[in-house]
């Protein structure tokens, strides 16, 4: 006698989905939230794909004092060079079968509408990777390789904090572009740290990519497929000293420095955080408005407090979005130290906000067709030209830049110590 069993009945057993969904990803996305948005053209001049705006660069150094009838001065000059920022190309696209669409609108048993599940979730997955941008080097750098590696298709980098299982990354020699993996190579095992924490490792890690084995060395990195010279400026580049920003050289011209310091692998202090805010308000005439910095550094730093019997409940603040911040003498007033997931591992950023600014063409929005209707949905194109396939496609968009007009009165502190980073979701 045969015996039905859950095994044989369950292709006339229906799935019951209860809600509400479980997030289990972190979409905190603090500078995006914090950073005031402003039009292109309310910052500078818009011509095409980049945006212009004057600094001023040197005082007029036609000065001296004199004699009684004796030779004036002569004349000098103020100094100013244009700003020039590119716009960026913001995007993340959706992809949904027609049937799948149908399906999930009309059918009881669908849990989510797909739809509205998969715009609401990309336009959220955007402003988290966005929001990665902002602390980024400006040149698309995930991570740098540490080793030499032949033949290898698990190879050491000097940080897997942004790096998932999942990702589509190119790995390419840093100088060049050249590449060292076909172009899309995924990421497809879990980010393996190999670091020690409170050390210069602490954020070392292993990644897997598959495509064939390749070799690598120190001059190589990662990226993000295709975005290599095409991401915004962050934190990292903008606070810094002795390179290019918004085509502006800061080798020749100090004045458009930013201020950094090296920890050399020391825990955070008050004094430490005072000396850098204390160097912007001598350079700049400006105070510093905030901390950012990772949850490992901030309790660091909290631990200090704790040690010297100064940590208490009156010492925590709630900051913009729900942030916890704990308060630093930096100045005429104390300034609040605000950790970020997002921070990269080891880092502090002392941050004037006023400086700061998201340019932006527009809102960010949905990819309309060009036919004026308003329609966001396009039909995917088929192998053969003029077919279509049964797939609508759509991309969200914003064309924006994070700028700085003054990063003399901004800073960092890097080689903090800190936790090994957990993997990135």
């Amino acid at each position: 006698m045969a015996t039905q069993t859950l095994t044989t009945f369950d292709a006339l057993l229906k799935n019951v989905y209860r809600g509400p969904i479980v997030e289990l990803l972190n979409q905190e996305t603090y500078l995006i939230n914090r950073v005031e948005k402003t039009n292109v053209n309310n910052l500078g001049s818009f011509t095409g794909r980049q945006l212009v705006f004057p600094v001023h660069v040197g005082r007029n150094r036609g000065r001296g004092a004199t004699t009684d009838g004796g030779s004036l001065v002569n004349a000098g000059t103020q100094s100013y060079l244009d700003g020039i920022v590119n716009i960026r190309y913001f995007d993340t696209g959706i992809e949904l079968s027609d049937m799948v669409i149908k399906q999930s609108v009309s059918d009881e048993g669908a849990f989510v509408r797909a739809m509205t599940s998969e715009m609401e979730g990309a336009t959220t997955d955007l402003r988290k990777d966005i929001s990665r941008m902002a602390y980024g080097t400006g040149n698309g750098i995930l991570a740098n390789c540490t080793t030499t590696q032949a033949g290898v298709n698990t190879f050491a980098v000097d940080s897997g904090q942004y790096i998932a299982v999942g990702d589509t990354v190119d790995v390419l020699t840093r100088s060049s572009g050249a590449a060292k993996t076909a172009s899309g190579g995924q990421v497809v095992s879990t980010v393996a740290y190999t670091g020690t924490v409170n050390s210069s490792t602490q954020a070392n890690a292993n990644i897997t990519v598959a495509g064939g084995t390749i070799s690598v060395t120190a001059n190589d990195a990662v990226y993000v497929t295709g975005d290599r010279s095409n991401e915004s400026d962050g934190l990292q580049n903008i606070c810094n000293t002795g390179r290019v920003l918004h085509n502006i050289d800061s080798s020749t011209n100090p004045i458009w420095d930013s201020n950094i310091t090296n920890a050399a692998q020391a825990n955070p202090s008050e004094d430490l955080l005072m000396q850098i805010a204390q160097r912007i308000r001598q350079r700049s005439g400006k105070s510093i408005d905030c901390f950012l910095t990772s949850l490992g550094v901030q309790r660091r730093l909290a631990n200090t407090y704790a040690s010297q019997k100064r940590w208490n409940d009156a010492g925590v603040v709630k900051v913009t979005g729900g942030y916890s911040a704990i308060m630093v003498a930096a100045g005429n007033d104390p300034v609040p130290v605000i950790s970020d997931v997002d921070c990269p591992n080891g880092h502090a950023f002392a941050l004037n906000m006023a400086s700061f600014a998201w340019a932006e063409v527009q809102k960010p929005d949905w990819l309309e067709a060009p036919d004026g209707k308003g329609s966001i949905l396009h039909l995917k194109d088929g192998a053969t030209a003029g077919n279509k396939i049964a797939i609508w496609q759509a991309w969200v968009v914003w064309y924006a830049t994070l700028c700085n007009v003054a990063p003399h009165r901004s800073g960092q502190i890097y080689g903090l110590n800190d936790d090994v980073p957990v993997p990135r979701i």
